[in-house]
C-alpha cells in the first residue's frame, strides 16, 4: 500500500515526508484519501507534509465516501481498437446513475491577465516553477544546482533551466541559452554528441547534466562562472513509464469527437444523422458522457476567404443550429463542450467556454468549459485540448506530420507543455497560472483540430485524437491533406479499453 501511495504522489510531480506517508496509511482508505486530496489541490508542494493533508482531513471526514478506482496491473500495454458500422443485438442497459463530474482546473471565470510584463514574468515563473519540480522528482537530477551555483571545478552538475534562445554554432554545434531565477547560462551541445538528436524549443523547460568550462582561466570567480556548460545529458519532464491508469468501479463509457465546424458548407450533415441514431442505440447505452473538444462552429472570418465556404454567415446562428444538431442526444448523456480556435472566444489559450449569450437551445445535460479543461469522470482523469500548437509542433520538430497526430500528442507529453513556445502560430495568455503545463499525468489525454482519429496507448495513458465533421476543404486538398472524418472514439472507464465507430459510409 506505501509503494502505491508513494508512486500516486510521484506520478503528480510531489514527494512525501516519512511523517506524512504514516499519516495517509492511517486514513481508512488510503488511495481513496489520496486521490481526493489530489482533487482538490491546484497546486503541490515539492515535499508533501503532515499540514498540507490535515485540512483534507477534516473536510474528507464529513463527507461522502465513493467507491476507489481499482488498483490492479493494467492487463494490456496497447489496446486493439474495434470499428463498428451496424447496430448488434446487445439490449439497451437499465439506467444507472451518473458518474462523479469534476472540473480540476479551467481558466473559465478565473482570468486576471491584462498582458503587462508583470503578468508574463508571472506565467513564466509558474512554469518554471512546476516543471523544475517535476524534473528535480528524477533521480538523477535531484542534486541539481542553481545556475549561480555552478562552479567549474566540479567534476559534473546538473542544472534546470527555462529555454531563452536555440543557435547553430559555425562549428556545427547547438547552442542553447537557459536561465532560472538566479541566472543564465550558454549551455554547449556538440556536434559529435548524440544530443543533437534532441529537438530543443524555445521556453520549456530542461535539465542538463554536463560540466561548466572557464572562459577565463584564472580570472575572477564571476568570470569563471560566466563561462559555458558542455551538456553530457538532458533531462525533460516526460511521465512516468509506468504511471497506473485509473479506473471506475462503474461499467460506463466516454465518446470523444472534435471539430463539429456547424455551419461549414463542408458539414457531414448524413454522416451525423448516423451518429445520431447510433446515440440512441443499444450499442450506445454505456455512454454516459460526450466530450467535443473544440471547433464547435466554423466560425466567421477565421480565414481568408472563409465566406466562401460558409452555409450560415452568422456566429449566433451557428451555435443555434449546433444546439438543433445535438438536442437528439438522450439526456442521460452529458456533454461537455470546449472551445477551440474557429469558436467566438478569445484566440489567446487558455480560453474560457464559450460566453453565454451564444448558448441558447443547449439542454440542461450540456456543460461548457474552457481550453484546456482538466476534469475526472468517476475518478478517471481527462485532459482535453482542441490542439492549436500542434500547428507550431508540426512546423519545429522534424518527423512530426499532420498525418500522424500521435507524434505531436508524444512531443507535449514529453515537455509536460500543451502549448510550448511564446510567439507562434499559437497565441498565449499570460495567466498567473500556466494552465498549459500537464500537472498532473492525466489518465486520458485528448487533442482535435487536424481532423485525423487517432488512438494510443502509452505509459498507462490513453491518446485520442477526435475525429472530425467536415469533409476535405479546399485548403486542404491544396496541401495535400486528407482528413479523416465522421469518426467517434469510445472509451470503457472501467476496462479502459477503447473502440472506434464510423460514420462516414457511403454519404462521404
Amino acid at each position: 500500500m506505501r509503494e502505491n501511495v508513494l508512486k500516486i504522489l510521484l506520478d503528480h510531480g510531489t514527494l512525501v515526508e516519512p511523517d506524512a506517508a504514516d499519516f495517509i496509511l492511517k486514513q481508512r482508505d488510503p488511495l481513496d484519501f489520496i486521490r481526493r486530496f489530489l482533487e482538490t489541490r491546484e497546486n503541490l508542494p515539492l515535499i508533501l507534509t503532515v499540514g498540507d493533508l490535515r485540512p483534507a482531513e477534516s473536510v474528507m471526514r464529513f463527507a461522502e465516501p465513493e467507491a476507489p478506482a481499482p488498483t490492479g496491473k493494467e492487463p494490456h500495454t496497447q489496446e486493439r481498437i474495434v470499428t463498428e458500422t451496424k447496430a448488434g443485438p446487445e439490449q439497451p442497459a437499465k439506467a444507472a446513475p451518473e458518474p462523479g463530474f469534476n472540473i480540476i482546473s479551467d481558466v473559465t471565470g478565473t482570468s486576471t491577465c491584462d498582458g503587462s510584463i508583470e503578468n508574463f514574468t508571472q506565467y513564466f515563473r509558474d512554469r518554471f516553477r512546476v516543471l523544475r519540480r517535476i524534473i528535480r522528482s528524477h533521480a538523477e537530477m535531484g542534486a541539481s544546482v542553481k545556475i549561480s551555483a555552478l562552479d567549474p571545478m566540479d567534476k559534473e552538475s546538473s542544472v534546470i533551466g527555462m529555454v531563452m534562445d536555440v543557435s547553430k554554432t559555425k562549428n556545427g554545434h547547438i547552442g542553447v541559452s537557459i536561465e532560472d531565477d538566479t541566472g543564465e547560462l550558454f549551455v554547449l551541445i556538440h556536434k559529435d554528441s548524440e544530443l543533437m538528436e534532441e529537438t530543443v524549443l524555445k521556453d520549456e523547460v530542461i535539465g542538463f547534466t554536463g560540466r561548466l568550462s572557464s572562459r577565463k582561466a584564472g580570472g575572477s570567480q564571476a568570470d569563471k562562472k560566466a563561462g559555458m556548460f558542455v551538456a553530457s545529458a538532458i533531462r525533460r519532464p516526460g511521465i512516468p513509464a509506468m504511471k497506473e491508469q485509473r479506473r471506475s468501479s462503474g461499467d460506463f463509457e466516454v465518446a470523444f469527437m472534435s471539430d463539429i465546424h456547424t455551419g461549414s458548407s463542408h458539414f457531414l450533415s448524413e454522416s451525423w444523422s448516423r451518429f445520431v441514431e447510433w446515440i440512441n442505440s443499444p450499442l450506445a447505452a454505456k455512454v454516459r458522457y460526450l466530450v467535443v473538444a473544440g471547433d464547435l462552429v466554423d466560425g466567421i472570418g477565421v480565414y481568408p476567404g472563409q465566406e466562401e465556404e460558409l452555409r450560415i454567415h452568422d456566429i449566433y446562428s451557428q451555435y443555434g443550429e449546433l444546439a438543433k444538431l445535438m438536442s437528439p442526444i438522450p439526456e442521460r448523456i452529458r456533454v461537455i463542450l470546449q472551445p477551440g480556435n474557429h469558436d467566438a472566444v478569445r484566440p489567446a489559450e487558455p480560453q474560457p467556454a464559450i460566453h453565454e449569450k451564444y448558448r441558447k437551445g443547449f439542454g440542461p445535460n450540456f456543460t461548457f468549459v474552457g481550453n484546456p479543461c482538466y476534469f475526472s469522470i468517476a475518478g478517471v482523469e481527462i485532459l482535453s485540448y482542441h490542439g492549436k500548437s500542434i500547428d507550431d509542433l508540426v512546423g519545429q520538430v522534424p518527423g512530426v506530420t499532420y498525418h500522424d497526430p500521435v507524434l505531436p500528442m508524444q512531443e507535449m507529453l514529453k515537455r509536460r507543455l500543451l502549448t510550448i513556445s511564446y510567439g507562434g502560430k499559437t497565441p498565449l495568455a499570460p495567466e498567473a497560472r500556466d494552465y498549459m503545463a500537464i500537472n498532473p499525468v492525466p489518465d486520458i489525454l485528448v487533442t482535435g483540430h487536424v481532423h485525423r482519429t487517432a488512438v494510443h496507448r502509452t505509459s498507462g495513458m490513453t491518446l485520442i485524437n477526435a475525429s472530425a465533421w467536415q469533409s476535405q476543404t479546399p485548403f486542404q486538398k491544396m496541401h495535400n491533406f486528407n482528413p479523416d472524418p465522421a469518426k467517434i472514439v469510445v472509451v470503457n472507464l472501467k476496462t479502459g479499453r477503447c473502440r472506434m465507430v464510423d460514420f462516414l459510409g457511403s454519404g462521404k
